[in-house]
């Protein structure tokens, strides 16, 4: 009774410590451990109360939201707070499984796991990784209990804290078939089911987990692909020397204490009234996400960006499996001498404890990238702009500025700039809006290369933010914040260079010119027919190498005839294509605009397409024709090509 009592003041006091020190690291940190999606989750739990359809918002991850939530309206240091309350539980459950194996010195396993590398820094973020552990855990610990009810209900919810949570689901499945216990399997699907029900109502989609899901698909594009083994080549990032070699130990033990219990080999080591729930829930559950995040990494599937991070998901279960092999190893030695077992002990610990102190994430100060959106955000504070709409992608900028990041009023997501543009015209972004391009998020997830924005003539550059020492980012750029404002009107260009086809005599930049007929013509005796005949009118093709350097915009310019009104479908097309005539890029706009025309003679319609600089490869072809989708008739006639720029 006095051992048992003892055993629980050391863990109290050991917990009670590690909750002072990881929250006073957090409460005096400089900067977070993960300025992108842990600052992300933290914004959408955070801002969750003032829109509720965040609560199923399927990337945010619904159920890490909700639970999430009432500390994150603190603030970040009480997301923080939240994972470091994770971590604690997670490490008791761990220390109580321990008992249940009947491992020695089970206390180890509490810094087992608090202390490995890619552990360690993820409770000073808003990342999802410690809810998950918490969550598998829990699950495994009610399941040792016999609590099948609630062990099925606490991990019905995994998928909704991570996605990877489907993966393990059926190790729960497989032990509760083995134990009998039938009527507990459908309670996996609890959570599934009752997130489909409610999330109908805000979907209108009762399969809407399904097609909400964020992580479908190759993905290679933007993030790339890599090494198979990734992950175990970067084992001093996850575990550090120590822990990697106990739980390659753990791992040996594990498969010897399977072959022996196959055996019928019945020893005190070799008995465990648990061995089907340690392999399967513990090294089964470890191991299925570690294989996983490795292939989806060498294949680039499921927007794996092969992040290491990521690991700590599974950090409980592998802590359980390295104090296996500290048992395994260590213990044959303790029975002989207790000196040798104090020293070895305290020099694991030692090893342990020190190994997240020494990579670059600590002390956590503002990385180069972080202290660079800072400035930016700390200019925008105090300039005359500070009350206007802001675009951006970076989330830490969002917690730098102080802002709603969900409130359309105020912000606006870099990514959805041009398309928005596109769908409803250049009114929708606000005059003075401030437009935040950065050199991770922008030509990668927005998919908007710098020159293109630099080029616009509607927007103007105010201010360039760079780290003291350049940084490459994903994708190999440049790391740089530009600070943009939307202008009322348009910059002036100049008009760089004109090509003008009447339609009269050949020109080699004309092609397919089977649709030009003689007809009454706007000049000339030749015209363009677009007809049931026609579906594309002739085609202006240009190489990229004989466009005016510098040019901003293409004007295309016609006059148009249509008696009876039916070019108001129709598109001006400009479609750029390699040496090879693969598409590298097709823009279309509408013939017609808002203008009002006299249809019963020759109109001028005009069209603009904008371009960057450096946008467009000096190999490549460019073309523009008129696309006649309902293939009714209507005729045009001298063409313009304008060239415009600085």
């Amino acid at each position: 009774m006095r051992k048992i009592l003892s055993e629980k003041k050391l863990l109290t006091f050991v917990l009670g410590s590690l909750f002072v020190l990881f929250f006073g690291l957090s409460y005096f940190a400089k900067g977070t451990f993960d300025s992108g999606d842990g600052i992300r989750h933290y914004l959408v739990s955070r801002y969750c109360w003032n829109h509720p359809d965040l609560l199923f918002y399927s990337w945010g991850k619904p159920f890490f939201t909700l639970i999430s939530s009432p500390f994150s309206q603190f603030g970040l240091i009480g997301i923080n707070f939240f994972n470091i309350l994770c971590a604690l539980l997670s490490s008791l459950l761990c220390f109580k499984i321990a008992k249940k194996l009947n491992l020695q010195y089970p206390i180890l396993v509490v810094f087992f796991l608090c202390f490995s590398p890619i552990y360690f820094p993820t409770m000073n973020s808003g990342l999802t990784e410690p809810l998950f552990g918490l969550i598998l855990i829990s699950g495994i610990y009610f399941m040792f209990e016999n609590k099948y009810f609630l062990a099925t209900l606490i991990i019905s919810f995994l998928p909704f804290v991570r996605t990877e949570g489907n993966l393990v689901l059926p190790f729960f499945f497989c032990i509760l078939l083995y134990r009998k216990k039938y009527f507990y399997i459908p309670m996996l699907a609890f959570g599934t089911i009752a997130y489909s029900i409610i999330g109908y109502f805000h979907y209108k989609d009762i399969l809407w987990v399904k097609h909400q899901n964020p992580y479908t698909g190759f993905n290679g594009d933007i993030y790339g692909k890599g090494e198979l083994m990734h992950f175990v080549n970067n084992h001093n990032l996850i575990w550090g020397t120590a822990l990697y070699s106990l739980f390659i130990v753990g791992c040996i033990a594990a498969l010897v204490l399977l072959l022996l219990n196959l055996k019928k080999v019945r020893t005190p080591v070799v008995e465990n009234s648990f061995m089907m729930e340690e392999l399967f829930l513990i090294y089964g559950s470890f191991f299925i996400y570690f294989v996983a995040h490795s292939i989806f990494w060498w294949k680039g599937l499921a927007g794996s960006l092969g992040l290491i991070r990521v690991m700590a998901g599974i950090m409980p279960c592998s802590a359980l499996i390295c104090l296996r092999g500290f048992n395994w190893a260590m213990l044959p030695f303790f029975k002989r001498n207790k000196y040798i077992e104090s020293t070895i002990i305290a020099l694991c610990l030692f090893f342990v404890v020190y190994s997240p102190f020494k990579h670059d994430y600590f002390p956590y100060k503002l990385d180069n990238e972080q202290a660079v959106i800072k400035e930016a955000g700390d200019w925008f504070k105090s300039s005359p702009y500070k009350d206007q709409k802001v675009y951006y992608l970076y989330p830490l900028l969002a917690h730098v500025l102080n802002v709603d990041s969900f409130d359309p009023e105020k912000v606006g997501e870099l990514w959805g700039l041009y398309p928005s543009i596109k769908a409803y015209g250049i009114g929708v972004v606000p005059d003075s809006t401030i437009i935040f391009w950065d050199g991770h998020f922008g030509p990668n997830e927005c998919r908007i290369p710098l020159d293109t924005i630099m080029n616009d003539p509607r927007f103007e550059l105010l201010k360039k933010f760079s780290p003291a020492i350049p940084l490459k980012v994903l994708g190999g750029y440049d790391f740089d914040v530009y600070a943009f404002i939307k202008l009322h009107a348009p910059k002036k260009m100049d008009i760089l260079s004109i090509d003008f086809f009447d339609l009269e005599s050949s020109n080699p930049l004309l092609i397919a010119s089977m649709s030009i007929i003689e007809n009454t013509a706007f000049s000339g005796k030749n015209v363009c027919e677009l007809s049931a005949k026609n579906e594309f009118s002739v085609t202006i093709k240009k190489s990229a190498a004989t466009v005016p350097q510098k040019t901003l915009k293409f004007d295309f310019n016609c006059k148009l005839l249509d008696k009876d009104k039916n070019s108001k479908a129709a598109f001006v097309v400009m479609s750029v294509e390699d040496e090879a005539g693969k598409s590298i890029s097709w823009a279309g706009k509408p013939l017609v605009t808002d203008t009002v025309l006299d249809y019963k003679k020759w109109n001028t319609a005009r069209v603009e397409f904008l371009t960057g600089s450096n946008s467009i490869p000096p190999n490549a072809n460019i073309k523009f024709y008129i696309w006649n989708k309902e293939l009714k008739t209507f005729y045009v006639d001298d063409i313009t090509l304008s060239y415009w720029g600085k």
